[in-house]
């Protein structure tokens, strides 16, 4: 029997029924490459199953994925994942090679940057165009793709989300600093004209948390000291809004600076 439990987006966001059918497993794995996830909350797991958590490599989950599952022919393996399982497409191959391999399995899902993010912002979920990701660029890759996303959203009267790199190294996701000086980048590269001072931005810091914090306000006020020390250090990402309707207009108004 193989699991995929979704373990949300901070510490006790996994389901009750995820977290009774992980009592139940005989191996227990948890990735940690798509989204950070504290190491408090791998103890709190481990204390209430009382079972080691082995953290997976991405090469264990996508090349090697038919080794990494092999033994739950044979006992029963859960695979813990930051967020939902299947919200994002990285772990629909780990289903389809476990039904290649004929074991039974399950998914329990949970809290995603998706759904939270976008239900917190105040904007209509039915508005929003392809989500698209801000990566780390290096001296060889500096990919612009992602500001192609935003203007033709744009162009169609739609919300954009915005996902924010994971550093492979270090494990952080990228600063709302760090992800706007690289929208203004790729905009000027590709010359066209959509990231501009005045364009609005909702940035949403440790969505789902405790910790939450939502600011609606303009690309030129980023940039304010004041604004990016509080900032600093948060889990972010963010939405590039369209046309805004009345109910909406008023809703994210609380969120202003």
């Amino acid at each position: 029997m193989l699991y995929l439990i979704g373990l949300g987006l901070s510490q006790k966001d996994i389901s009750l029924k995820g977290l009774q059918a992980l009592k139940t497993a005989d191996k227990i794995y948890i990735e940690r490459y798509t989204l950070p996830i504290s190491q408090e909350y791998v103890s709190f797991l481990e204390s209430e199953t009382q079972k080691k958590i082995v953290e997976l490599k991405r090469r264990d989950l996508e090349d090697q994925r038919k080794a990494t599952i092999a033994d739950a022919a044979n006992s029963t393996v859960a695979i813990l994942v930051p967020g939902d399982p299947l919200v994002a497409t990285t772990h629909h191959i780990i289903l389809e090679a476990a039904r290649e391999l004929g074991i039974e399995m399950a998914t329990y899902h949970a809290p995603s940057i998706f759904s939270v993010a976008i239900g917190e912002s105040g904007l209509d979920i039915y508005k929003f165009g392809p989500t698209t990701t801000i990566p780390f660029w290096s001296a060889k890759y500096k990919p612009t793709s992602f500001i192609d996303v935003i203007k033709r959203n744009l162009e169609n009267n739609q919300h954009t989300l915005v996902l924010l790199d994971v550093d492979p190294v270090e494990g952080k996701t990228m600063s709302s600093g760090d992800a706007i000086a690289l929208l203004e980048k790729a905009d000027e590269r590709k010359g066209k004209g959509t990231i501009t001072d005045k364009r609005k931005i909702l940035i949403i810091c440790e969505a789902g948390t405790a910790e939450q914090e939502i600011l609606y306000t303009n690309m030129a006020d980023t940039k304010i000291e004041k604004a990016q020390r509080r900032l600093e250090g948060k889990r972010t990402c963010l939405i590039i809004p369209a046309e805004l309707s009345f109910a909406e207009e008023e809703l994210v108004s609380a969120f202003k600076i």
